[in-house]
């Protein structure tokens, strides 16, 4: 179905992201795609998509690519793409990406009447689908007006009504709410044809896939078997590979140490140059691939202002009409909460309201005097034409080149990828960058909404910790459990 043959890629001024890959996924295979932020994972997407390449025209990323793409037997070229799309049907990273209409309902009819469904064909299947996944209400919202988690519920039900020969996810649990993502996994489990799923959640792989491709150093190593097995069996490989390398390390120390001594010799020189014939034609191995560089966040506090830092009082959220009951609680001193719901119960909204962006429609809300907030919020727009070392200059204009470039090596955004642009890079160097923002930022209140998607873990641990140390008060709105839990002092659920 989709093969790989010696595919390199490289961004324009920027060295090799898949080097000399070769990997076939065949009728049926259920695939995740692993590898830590920045590995290539989407990129692999964006290749299979005719989005990245010197053929991937203004809504692309260009760069060099070399070895050949196969779908079905087609090559992947500008002049096939009509044809390759209809084989696979993707959602993309950001959702945002794959909304054109001013409503989810238009927007999934565009989607399957360009895939080749007539009118009526592509109505009642957005509608089976909608229903089976319990999200009828989407049918009449606007995208503008809905949340993240429901944006990215729009793609998944507009790719799955597709019910295409191979599905492509990058990252579809972002945003999804537990109930949302026990029913992806279902589906998944269920759909008789191929998928390939770049993901970092792990739980979630552990269940959908069969095959494990991991992205390291420009190359995929397939593994069969489930994630946990996968986890295993890529440790064994790691340790043996080691050994493999150190033994020959010895060897050729050995065999430069014998010629180096007999070369000289004419008695010994003829056995010399044979030695260093031999050496000359060995098959070096790379050395061990040292883990990524570490990620590290901080939060700068400035200092406590008192017992009581926020108080809500039957606030009333919404837009043109409550979305919630009255919502009361008080946040004290130091305290860390979890704020939970399903998809467009009005958790942002409710953010959104306390941080004065939009109006309430009754009750109160207070922040302590002297509050100094540090906020990452889940939808901002961002240029993709930029570069992180741009968009840190923006923001901290008197910074100076070093110090940019300091901090966002502190956050893992390290060297060429500081000057690539937004586009051509994974959801988590941009998550990395934004948070590097909020490194710079002095506070004694921290406000997170959905921080942890598109992170791998090495970068997730690295923010429990930063939020763990915050002497101050913390809020974070996350469907991530495995990543609040033993971080909060309690839950509030919508």
């Amino acid at each position: 179905m989709i093969q790989f043959d010696n595919v390199t890629f490289a961004y324009e001024k920027g060295r090799p992201v898949l080097s000399d890959v070769s990997f076939a996924i065949e009728k049926g295979e259920t695939v995740g795609l692993i590898g830590a932020n920045g590995a290539g994972k989407s990129t692999v997407m964006k290749l299979l998509l005719g989005l990245a390449g010197p053929g991937a025209g203004n809504k692309g990323v260009s760069g060099t690519a070399e070895g050949k793409i196969l779908v079905d037997g087609d090559e992947v070229s500008p002049r096939n793409l009509p044809q390759i799309r209809r084989k696979l049907g993707f959602v993309l990273q950001n959702s945002d990406n794959q909304m054109f209409m001013p409503t989810v309902w238009e927007d999934m009819l565009f989607g399957l009447l360009n895939y080749g469904m007539t009118q009526q064909e592509a109505e009642q299947r957005a509608q089976q689908v909608l229903k089976e996944l319990g999200q009828e209400k989407l049918k009449g919202l606007y995208n503008h007006k809905i949340s993240g988690g429901e944006k990215r519920m729009a793609a998944v039900a507009t790719v799955l009504a597709m019910n295409p020969e191979v599905l492509l996810m990058d990252e579809p649990t972002n945003f999804l709410d537990q109930f949302q993502v026990a029913w992806l996994e279902n589906y998944l489990n269920s759909y008789p044809k191929a998928f390939l799923v770049v993901s970092h959640d792990e739980a979630f792989l552990e269940k959908i896939a069969q095959v494990v491709f991991c992205l390291e150093n420009g190359v995929i190593t397939r593994y069969k078997g489930t994630f946990e097995e996968y986890l295993l069996q890529h440790e064994l490989d790691k340790e043996q590979y080691k050994k493999n390398y150190e033994a020959q390390q010895r060897y050729i120390k050995k065999e430069e140490q014998f010629i180096a001594a007999h070369i000289v010799r004419a008695t010994s020189a003829k056995a010399a140059k044979s030695h260093r014939a031999r050496l000359a034609h060995l098959d070096v191995m790379d050395a061990p691939s040292k883990d990524e560089g570490n990620v590290h966040f901080n939060f700068p506090f400035t200092k406590d202002v008192g017992q009581k830092p926020l108080e809500v009082n039957e606030l009333v959220i919404g837009y043109d009409k409550p979305l919630l009951s009255p919502i009361s609680f008080l946040l004290k001193k130091g305290e860390k909460i979890a704020i939970l719901g399903q998809n467009g119960v009005g958790k942002s909204t409710f953010i959104k309201t306390i941080l004065g962006q939009i109006p309430s429609l009754g009750g109160s809300y207070k922040w302590l005097d002297g509050i100094e907030l540090n906020y990452y919020g889940q939808d901002e727009k961002i240029d993709l034409e930029m570069s992180p070392f741009d968009y840190i200059h923006n923001i901290y204009p008197n910074l100076t080149n070093t110090e940019v470039r300091t901090l966002l090596g502190a956050v893992g955004v390290k060297k060429e990828l500081a000057l690539r642009k937004m586009k051509e890079l994974s959801g988590g160097e941009m998550t990395k960058a934004r948070l590097a923002v909020m490194t710079r930022k002095k506070s004694n209140f921290l406000v997170f909404d959905e921080p942890t998607n598109h992170l791998d873990q090495k970068a997730k641990d690295a923010l429990f910790e930063a939020i763990e140390n915050y002497p101050g008060a913390v809020i974070i709105v996350s469907h991530e459990k495995d990543f609040y839990d033993g971080l909060v002092d309690y839950e509030l659920k919508f």
